[in-house]
């Protein structure tokens, strides 16, 4: 039960006006879109954009559902407890295009039904969310995604390596990744480059404890495949 004005003002019904809930003459009702628009707000708060909002394990496209990143997606999503309890993360390598985010995301949606917290942060944007922490008043701090990317249960740093050797973000990712590490909580990545590329970057810029302490508490595989995006571009042009 909750009040139809106070549901409009804070859209929790994206057809308000045309809803029989909202339209009656009970000054409360249950709207028919409540639990459809709360899940979209669930991952809008966990950083998952609209355009990730359909994507479900049993929707990715077949070439990704035979991969066996996809058996080892489905078996860390079955056992998140596990993963949680031992702060068990995953590292999965690919090529730009071929559904590391898609999966991974995927995991991130299970654990929030399953009520765990979870977010998503873009590697590159890092250094501006933690920038941002310290002017923050301390008890607002556990709402922000400032303080959420070191107290959520999951987090999914995507694109990594698109940062390039930026000092700052280089320092930031060091600092999530100790902290997190030594709290036992599970970071997911997906990461465009090849291992040894991104492993080379780092420990020119010194960054050997991540490296030690993220092979120790991660999964590391490798999603291959063809350029997804291309694929659906291609089909989008021959069917115009």
């Amino acid at each position: 039960m909750f009040c139809r004005k106070v549901a409009h003002l804070n859209s929790h019904c994206h057809d308000y006006g045309s809803c029989p809930d909202y339209s009656s003459f009970e000054d409360y009702g249950i709207c028919i879109h409540e639990t459809e628009t709360r899940w979209i707000l669930t991952m809008k708060r966990a950083g998952i954009e609209k355009r990730y909002w359909k994507i479900e394990f049993e929707t990715l496209p077949e070439v990704v559902r035979e991969t066996n990143g996809y058996r080892k997606a489905r078996h860390y999503a079955n056992h998140l407890h596990d993963a949680l309890n031992q702060g068990l993360g995953w590292w999965l390598f690919g090529k730009n295009g071929v559904g590391k985010t898609s999966l991974l995301i995927c995991i991130l949606k299970e654990a929030l039904r399953q009520g765990y917290s979870a977010l998503l942060v873009e590697a590159p944007e890092l250094s501006a969310i933690l920038g941002r922490r310290r002017r923050i008043k301390e008890e607002e701090m556990n709402a922000h995604p400032e303080e959420r990317v070191f107290q959520d249960d999951f987090i999914l740093l995507d694109d990594l390596g698109s940062e390039g050797e930026d000092e700052d973000t280089l320092a930031c990712i060091q600092r999530l990744v100790l902290r997190r590490v030594n709290e036992m909580k599970p970071i997911l990545i997906a990461c465009d480059l090849e291992p040894g590329v991104i492993l080379s970057r780092w420990k020119k810029a010194g960054l050997n404890r991540i490296i030690d302490r993220l092979q120790e508490v991660s999964m590391i595989s490798i999603l291959k495949g063809k350029n997804l995006r291309k694929r659906e571009r291609e089909l989008c042009f021959h069917e115009n």
